[in-house]
């Protein structure tokens, strides 16, 4: 099963539970020359570390979550930064974009069942703009190491799995960047340490 809004809520009334700075996987993206968006989509963005953070660089933002006290926490740090964030409060298993479509749409450390992780999927590329790109960036696999917030096996996503999900789109998306593997996390005290993580970029077609 995955988490409540009650229990994200809680997690969130910690200091800054997942850091202030963006996560590796959007880092890396964005220094790709391929990649220069000017609208994003950020699915479960939290308390807004990450959308903030392309937001402050001139993308034009739209960032869902599941989480009231996160949408609270990033309009803080929107305000704080000085940009504007389109930020909505939403269950992704029944939140629809509405026909927009973003030259980058992101999924960073989701944590649903498989069923959920379909659909968001589904979502995700229907959402993307042609020539547009899809980051996925999550815990997979076993975990390595001691991990007390590390989620349980469920809500863990598998490369091979996505991409053959992904597969199934018409006409499949082009995969640009596929791993899966040990990654020394140090984005705070929730996602710490050494982890397993998938990272997939895929361009959808022009």
């Amino acid at each position: 099963m995955g988490k409540t809004p009650a229990d994200w809520d809680r997690a969130y009334a910690e200091a800054a539970p997942f850091g202030d700075a963006p996560c590796l996987g959007l880092l890396q993206c964005l220094a790709r020359p391929d990649v220069a968006p000017r609208t994003a989509l950020m699915l479960a963005d939290g308390d807004g570390r990450n959308g903030s953070w392309l937001a402050q660089r001139g993308v034009a933002v739209t960032a869902v979550d599941y989480a009231p006290t996160a949408t609270r926490l990033g309009q803080q740090r929107d305000r704080a930064s000085g940009v504007a964030v389109d930020r909505v409060t939403a269950d992704l298993e029944v939140w629809e974009p509405g026909g927009a479509q973003f030259d980058l749409v992101a999924i960073l450390f989701l944590q649903v069942p498989e069923a959920l992780r379909q659909r968001v999927l589904k979502l995700a590329l229907a959402a993307t703009a042609p020539g547009g790109h899809l980051l996925i960036e999550t815990f997979a696999g076993a975990v390595i190491g001691v991990a007390s917030h590390s989620p349980p096996p469920p809500v863990r996503w598998s490369l091979q799995q996505t991409l053959d999900h992904a597969s199934c789109y018409t006409p499949p998306p082009q995969v640009l960047e596929a791993f899966e593997g040990q990654v020394f996390l140090q984005d705070g005290p929730r996602h710490s340490g050494l982890r397993q993580v998938m990272r997939l970029l895929l361009r959808v077609a022009p």
